[in-house]
C-alpha cells in the first residue's frame, strides 16, 4: 500500500516536469523566432539603403558623364570655330596675294606697252624725218648758200703790173639762189578724244554721258581723263588703289551680282591691263560700259 502513493508522486512529478518542458520550450520558440524576424528586418533595411547608396552613385556618374559630354562637345565646337577662322584668314591672304601679283603682271604688261609705243613712236618719226629730206630733195630746192661763200667770181678790182688784155667773151651771170618759202605758224589741233559712259544693259541701257569730245593733255592715261571729266561735271566716281574703277554714278560692282563691274573700251577693243597704264592718243575713242556677266552682255572677249 506504500508504493503505491509513491508511483503516484514520481508519476506526477514527471508530467509536472513534462508540461514545464512544453511550456519553457515554446517560450524561447516565439523569443527566437522574434530574434530572427528582427535580425532578417535589419538586414533588409540594410540591403536597402544599399541599394539607395548604389543608385545615387550611379545617377552621380552618368551626370559627371554627361557633363563631360558637353565639355568635350563645347571645345569641339570651339576648335572647330578657330580652324575655320584660320582656313578664312588663309584664303584671304592667298587672295590678296593673288591680286598683288596680278596688278605686278598688269603694270609689267603696260610697261612693256608703253616702250613698245615708244620704239614705234620713234621709228614712225625717223621715217617721217627721212620722207620729208627726199621730198625736199625730189623737189629741185637749193639751199640757200653761205654768205661767205658767193656762187660767182668776183672780179679782180686791183690792176695787174703791164698791161690787162680784155677778155673776148662777156662772163655769164650767175644764177640767182630761189627765195625759200616763209613758214608760216600754223594753228595747233585740238587735242580731243571721244568718251562715253553707258550703265547697265539690263536695266538702264541709256547713257550717263553720250558719246561727246574731251580735250586732253598730253600724256594723260584713260584713268586720268575719267577722274576729270567725273570731277568737273559733278558725276560720283570711286577708284581704288588709283588703278581699278570700282563704281561711276553710284552704281558699283556686285551690284548686279557677283559677276558685275565696269570695263572700258578704246577704239572698239578691250585693253588686258588698267586705265591707268593706257596713255591716250588724239582721236580716241573710249567707252565705259558697266556689265552684269564678266564681259559677255558687252562682247568683251576676256569674259
Amino acid at each position: 500500500m506504500k508504493k503505491r502513493p509513491l508511483q503516484i508522486l514520481v508519476v506526477s512529478l514527471l508530467a509536472i516536469l513534462i508540461v514545464g518542458g512544453i511550456f519553457l520550450n515554446n517560450k524561447y520558440a516565439k523569443v527566437a523566432m522574434s530574434e530572427t524576424n528582427n535580425s532578417s528586418e535589419i538586414q533588409a533595411d540594410k540591403t536597402a539603403d544599399s541599394a539607395g547608396k548604389t543608385s545615387n552613385t550611379d545617377v552621380k556618374k552618368e551626370k559627371s558623364a554627361e557633363k563631360e559630354k558637353t565639355k568635350l562637345k563645347k571645345e569641339e565646337t570651339k576648335s572647330s570655330k578657330v580652324k575655320e577662322k584660320a582656313t578664312k584668314e588663309t584664303i584671304e591672304s592667298n587672295k590678296d596675294k593673288q591680286i598683288k601679283n596680278n596688278e605686278k603682271t598688269k603694270q609689267e604688261k603696260s610697261q612693256v606697252a608703253k616702250n613698245e609705243k615708244i620704239n614705234e613712236q620713234q621709228t614712225i618719226d625717223n621715217s617721217n624725218k627721212t620722207t620729208v629730206k627726199g621730198e625736199a630733195t625730189k623737189s629741185g630746192e637749193t639751199p640757200v648758200p653761205h654768205p661767205n661763200k658767193s656762187s660767182a667770181k668776183q672780179p679782180n678790182t686791183q690792176p695787174n703790173k703791164g698791161t690787162v688784155k680784155p677778155s673776148s667773151q662777156p662772163s655769164k651771170p650767175s644764177n640767182p639762189s630761189k627765195p625759200t618759202p616763209e613758214n608760216k605758224p600754223q594753228p595747233e589741233a585740238k587735242k580731243e578724244i571721244t568718251l562715253s559712259i553707258r550703265g547697265t544693259v539690263a536695266n538702264s541701257s541709256t547713257y550717263f554721258i553720250s558719246p561727246q569730245k574731251v580735250t586732253i593733255k598730253e600724256g594723260e592715261s584713260v584713268m586720268d581723263v575719267l577722274g576729270d571729266f567725273c570731277r568737273d561735271n559733278g558725276i560720283q566716281v570711286g577708284i581704288r588703289n588709283g588703278n581699278y574703277v570700282a563704281g561711276i554714278n553710284n552704281l558699283y560692282e556686285f551690284d548686279k551680282g557677283s559677276e558685275s563691274g565696269w570695263l572700258y573700251r578704246v577704239n572698239g577693243v578691250f585693253p588686258s591691263y588698267g586705265a591707268a597704264q593706257y596713255t591716250l592718243k588724239v582721236g580716241d575713242t573710249i567707252e565705259w560700259m558697266y556689265t552684269e556677266d564678266l564681259g559677255h552682255d558687252v562682247g568683251a572677249p576676256q569674259g
